[in-house]
């Protein structure tokens, strides 16, 4: 099974998915850091468990790591993960 880990930017006007984001694996701790999370949802994550809301601090973190523009206070965002 292959799980696939992503940012994904929706229009708070309709809630619209206008882009998604992969994440590469090796990314993962890094990502855990910025999101803050706890070791359980860490490895739930690492599992394909789990959708969180992004901030606009864990926003701008997560583009600096991945050198991907996507923050807009127009949109909202969330992490998810899932298999393929």
């Amino acid at each position: 099974m292959t799980i696939a880990y992503t940012i994904d930017v929706y229009s708070k006007v309709d809630e619209t998915l206008l882009l998604e984001i992969e994440i590469p694996e090796n990314k993962l701790s890094d990502v855990a850091e910025i999101m803050g999370w706890s070791e359980e949802d860490k490895k739930e994550f690492s599992l394909g468990i789990g959708v969180y809301n992004i901030n606009e601090s864990q926003a701008i973190k997560l583009e600096n790591l991945l050198c991907k523009k996507f923050y807009s206070s127009d949109n909202s965002l969330q992490i998810s993960g899932g298999s393929v």
